[in-house]
């Protein structure tokens, strides 16, 4: 019985001891776990507007609206990433009318620009709200900022 009772005058080295494993542990992965846990999301690309527009498409019958940005990639892992993007097309109140995104993603260069196109069936609404965001292949991640732009129907 004796056996199995730690000898508590050692204890204390034992403690030192595992507490110095886990130390040395910690030391080694704390880049990695930092780097995942607190990673910039959000902030890997820089958005820049670029060009919007709000049309009528006459022979279509149909209002189109294109989103134009250019990006500026901050984080050199995505560099190369197959990547996607986000445009929201709201109304003035805020109601979501429409999402869209690229098919298949893009790679990400070092700088570049994505368009942003879709189409709504024509209706009342003369101004809309445009608004864009890099995300990561499967689009639950923001990689960029999000920009966007109050949009008058015929009007850039």
């Amino acid at each position: 019985m004796s056996e199995c009772i730690m000898n508590w005058p050692n204890a204390g080295i034992y403690w030192n001891f595992v507490v110095l494993v886990i130390l040395v542990v910690l030391s080694i992965f704390s880049p990695i776990l930092q780097h995942s846990i607190f990673a910039n999301h959000g902030k890997e690309i820089d958005l820049e507007f670029s060009d919007a527009q709000f049309l009528i498409l006459p022979e279509k019958n149909i209002h189109q609206v294109k989103f134009t940005a250019t990006y500026s990639v901050l984080d050199p892992e995505t560099i190369g990433k197959q990547i996607n993007g986000m445009m929201q097309i709201s109304t003035n109140n805020g109601t979501l009318v429409k999402t869209t995104s690229i098919p298949n993603g893009f790679k990400a260069d070092k700088t570049g620009f994505q368009q942003f196109v879709t189409s709504l069936p024509p209706s009342s609404t003369k101004s809309i709200t445009a608004t864009v965001l890099l995300t990561d292949l499967n689009k639950t991640s923001a990689l960029s900022n999000s920009i966007n732009r109050d949009l008058i129907l015929n009007k850039t």
